[in-house]
This record gives C-alpha cells, structure tokens and sequence, in this order.
C-alpha cells in the first residue's frame, strides 16, 4: 500500500511538471494569435501539445491558425484531435471544420460540418454564413445562399458587414430590387470604395426605375474605376428612363473607348 501511494506521490509531481509548461506555452499561443502572429502562435499550439497531448484546446487553437494561415489539411488534422464536451465548442470545432473543407473544395464535407454546427448551436452566425458561401461560391444554389445569408445576418449582423453586397448581388439576380437597395446601401456604406456594391446598387436603382439616384451612384462607381462596364450601362440607362439621350449617348460613347463589343450590346439594348 505504501508503494502503491509513493508512486501515485511521484505520478502527481510529474504530471504538475509537464502541466505548468503545458499551459505556459498555450498562454503564450493566445497571446501570439490574439497579435495575429498566426505562425509564431501555431508553433506555441504545437509544443503545448508536444508537453501534454491532453491539453484539448490546443489542438482547437492549432487548427484554427492553420485555416488562418491557408494549411488547411493541417487544420483538419488538428480540429479531428480536438474533443471538447459541451455544446458551444463542437459547434465552433464543426465551424473550423466547414471551413477548411470550403477551401479545399470539399463542398459535401463543408455542408456538413457547417450543418453539425447548427445541430450543436441553431443561431449561430458563422455556420450559416459557411453554408451561403457554399452555396453561393460554389454549388451555385442561389435560393439557399440567400436564405442562409439573411440568417447569418439576423444572428450576427455586426459582423456580416463585409457580405452585404454578395448577399445585394443575389438579390439583383433575383429580381428583388427593393431588398437589393436596402442591403446595397449599407454595402456602400460599409465600403465606400467598393465599386462592385455601387455597381450593384446602381444597378438595383436602374431598376426600380429610381433614375437620378442610379445616375448619381454610377458616378460614383465611375469615380472608383474608369473602366467600369455596368457603371457606364446603367449611367446611360438611367438617362435613357429619364429621356436625356445626350446624356445617354455621352455615357455610350466612353464604354466604347475601352470596350467596343459591350458598347454594341449596350447601343443595342438602348433601342438604337
């Protein structure tokens, strides 16, 4: 019995030795990634799990900096070791997995993963933006993207910013105009020098047969890129709706100085 107790002593004082260095070199880790130092981060992650493979988070942190640092096959490899207990960190573990996937084309194991996170937390914001990005990038089902993208939205709205104008562009193609302008406006707002959302947006105007504020938002795509095809065509649109075919006409003319073919189309199309 004593022996059995001197061991368990010795087990205990071990076990202390690795943990105190296990969890030094995890600290350090978040700190590094909380910096963005992302390699110098990962190879922390690395040596915490080389002290002690236990140390489950760590293998979470690795796998995320490897989706961050685009080592994406080491990513999975690390979030397949990861095995956390409660709900909230499988689904950002399935998260992290979905991720991964996505940018190895894997886009069944994406779906599923993001769909796992779901299972584990139903409002959770970046699996649906996970699931429309699939879906929008590169399955192509544009009725799906639009639907998860408004659920990403609803559940994290402050950090969806940056996919206003794809969830805008979805819209346009839809044909929903109306939903187009609102999202578009706060896509421009968002960034102002994005000529693709003031495009679109010029684009949604032109449509809603809102011609002076589509004139007005073609400029400023126009502003942000001289070559701008649809900011020409709907600059030259929009006057033609409010019947100034000079305008129009002069709008036609500088397409046609960088791209004759599309100036073509877009003559046709004006009715002349």
């Amino acid at each position: 019995m004593k022996k059995n107790i001197f061991l368990f002593a010795i087990l205990l004082i071990t076990t202390a030795a690795f943990a105190q260095p296990a969890k030094e070199s995890y600290d350090k880790g978040i700190s590094l990634k909380n910096s963005d130092q992302y390699e110098d981060a990962l190879a922390a992650f690395r040596k915490t799990i080389s002290l002690d493979a236990n140390y489950t988070n760590a293998y979470y942190q690795a796998g995320w900096c490897c989706n961050e640092l685009e080592k994406y096959d080491d990513a999975l490899g690390y979030l397949d070791k990861y095995k956390p207990v409660n709900n909230n960190d499988l689904a950002y573990k399935y998260v992290e997995i979905g991720y991964a996937n996505y940018k190895l084309d894997n886009e069944p194991e994406a779906l599923d993963a993001y769909k796992k996170a779901l299972d584990y937390y139903p409002n959770f914001g970046d699996a649906y933006l996970g699931l429309a990005n699939v879906y929008y990038e590169d399955i192509m089902e544009y009725e799906n993207a639009i639907a998860n993208y408004e659920l990403a939205i609803k559940y994290d709205e402050e950090n969806m910013e940056p996919y206003y104008y794809k969830l805008g562009w979805l819209y346009n193609i839809d044909e929903a105009y109306q939903k187009a302008e609102i999202i578009l406006k706060k896509a421009v707002e968002y960034d102002p020098q994005s000529v693709d959302a003031s495009e679109e947006l010029a684009y949604a105007y032109l449509k809603l047969n809102k011609f002076n504020d589509g004139i007005l938002q073609a400029n400023k795509a126009i502003l942000l890129d001289a070559k701008t095809r649809m900011g020409y065509r709907c600059l030259a649109k929009c006057y033609m709706g409010l019947n100034q075919k000079d305008k129009a006409m002069q709008a036609y003319n500088k397409l046609k100085a960088f791209d004759e073919a599309d100036a073509a189309k877009l003559l046709e199309e004006m009715g002349n």
